[in-house]
């Protein structure tokens, strides 16, 4: 069998090597994908004026070690969704707080609430403080640390609160793949958690 000649060998190892720095190079975003719910309608008709604040004390997203491998990152999240059998597209880039509000937006709506473009005093407010977003690396393990308090104001009157935290973690390879994949568990559980049907009771009461 005839042997590869040495150019044949240069030029795969060239590639490989290639191949190696790409996949290890760091994008100027994260992506996180939103697994939203089937719709259900269980809501229709309900109105809400859905606002999103940053209370977090501290608004650093990466530890120092994982900071190191997010060097080129803008404070972007290319926000996609996907439901049921159906493809991921991708909505838009946005900030950590605008990242929330795609995603409750689109939960709402799933849940067939009408949203308000402004507030209302005759209509609930659904106000999501944002508490904690956290990426470390541990032991080779990527770890999120999620944290939000959802309050249900009407008539300026806080009528219920609930605090929805969690976190996840995944070994880390050599692509940036792993940790928008534990991110994307995380935050798809923790935003699906909230019970906006058992919150909007409160508003009756």
């Amino acid at each position: 069998m005839k042997k590869p000649s040495h150019d044949v060998l240069l030029f795969s190892l060239v590639m490989f090597m290639g191949v190696l720095v790409l996949a290890c190079a760091t994008k100027s975003y994260i992506n996180v994908n939103y697994q939203i719910p089937l719709s259900s309608y269980d809501l229709k008709g309900e109105k809400i004026f859905l606002e999103i604040k940053d209370m977090r004390p501290d608004k650093t997203i990466f530890s120092e070690k994982a900071k190191n491998k997010f060097k080129n990152f803008t404070g972007l999240f290319l926000f996609s969704l996907s439901q049921g059998e159906k493809k991921n597209y991708v909505v838009g880039a946005f900030d950590l707080p605008s990242l929330f509000k795609a995603a409750f937006s689109r939960r709402l709506e799933n849940l067939g609430i009408v949203m308000l473009k402004e507030a209302e005093t005759t209509e609930p407010v659904i106000e999501i403080d944002l508490q904690k977003f956290f990426l470390d690396l541990v032991d080779r393990k990527w770890v999120a640390q999620i944290s939000y308090e959802a309050r249900l104001i009407k008539d300026n009157k806080l009528l219920a609160r609930e605090t929805i935290s969690g976190d996840a973690e995944r070994y880390k390879l050599i692509s940036q793949g792993d940790v928008e994949k534990v991110l994307g568990e995380i935050f798809t559980s923790l935003v699906n958690k909230l019970d906006f049907q058992k919150l909007l009771q409160q508003a009756e009461l």
